[in-house]
């Protein structure tokens, strides 16, 4: 009787822990009317920071730096892989870590996930669209239709790149995701560096469950978002997967006029970047040597403003 007991009562503080643990659990999520939705079809907005390239920063990928993002509301980290560069994905294929421990952290504290094939330098992402393929379909094959993921096949296509050029690479990369995922939501970036998202939206891809990338840097000017407001008129699925502060003063001013106006619309984005390089996009003041449980004392402005903008 007395075993029987203690493990009545064993059972019993098992019950009582796991029920005050947080729930880490994800909804699947759909594009539906320009915006993501939920398996109960509610809109949801996902507001976090982009990693700096992972080549250069993965301190910031352990778990007790996902746990903070989350503590200050975050619910989404991108990933920037870099791929043309001698820290990038290309040169250095065992970069593949950083990716892996990023979700696999980013999963156990319950955020949802950008996988970021960054191309910047190589320009058009038909340059090395073989190498894209065979990542995606690794990452894919890894996690199939776990909710967490989202894919961002091309990060800023620039140069001479076209519209047709990255449907032309999007035709065969999409299908390669969805072999092994085909619920999972797909973000393609738009010409001159992910800024003409009017290119898109006169001729978008025919596949389901697809969203456009837009990105913007806020200086002393006011930004415009012409486009975006044209894109939550139509309906048209956008999300701005990178966006970052050129300065303080009048720029801050500017920057909190944008993300204002991304969260009375409903529109994803990221922050640029997770990083303490004492450049003007950090979110970290360069002597804040913390790689996880950041003080508001840490944060530069810029940081501070995104931050406090999540939820």
């Amino acid at each position: 009787m007395r075993r029987l007991a203690v493990l009545a009562l064993a059972a019993a503080l098992l019950a009582l822990w796991l029920w005050k643990q947080p729930d880490r659990s994800v909804s699947p999520l759909r594009v539906s009317g320009g915006v993501l939705v939920n398996e109960r079809e509610r809109p949801v907005a996902l507001r976090g920071m982009s990693t700096h390239g992972l080549g250069w920063y993965p301190r910031y990928l352990n778990a007790g730096a996902m746990k903070t993002l989350r503590g200050y509301g975050a619910n989404v980290i991108r990933l920037a892989m870099y791929t043309e560069h001698s820290s990038g994905f290309l040169a250095e294929p065992y970069n593949l870590d950083f990716v892996y421990i990023g979700i696999e952290n980013a999963i156990a504290e319950g955020l949802y996930v950008i996988v970021d094939w960054h191309i910047l330098s190589d320009g058009n992402p038909l340059a090395h669209m073989e190498e894209a393929i065979a990542f995606f379909s690794e990452i894919s094959a890894h996690y199939g239709d776990t909710p967490n993921l989202l894919y961002e096949i091309c990060n800023e296509p620039n140069g001479e790149t076209t519209w047709q050029d990255i449907t032309d690479y999007a035709a065969l990369v999409i299908p390669a995701i969805r072999q092994n995922a085909p619920q999972a939501v797909v973000l393609v970036g738009t010409p001159h560096y992910s800024t003409r998202i009017r290119e898109a939206m006169a001729a978008p891809l025919p596949f389901p469950n697809v969203m456009y990338s837009f990105h913007k840097y806020i200086g002393e000017e006011p930004p415009s978002t012409y486009w975006l407001e044209k894109a939550v008129e139509t309906k048209f699925p956008v999300f701005v997967t990178e966006w970052g502060i050129n300065g303080e003063g009048e720029a801050l001013t500017n920057a909190r006029r944008f993300v204002d106006f991304l969260n009375g619309s409903g529109i994803s984005w990221c922050g640029w970047a997770l990083s303490n390089s004492g450049g003007d996009h950090d979110s970290f003041r360069q002597d804040c040597r913390g790689l996880s449980g950041w003080s508001w004392e840490d944060l530069t402005p810029g940081g501070k403003l995104m931050f406090s903008s999540f939820h």
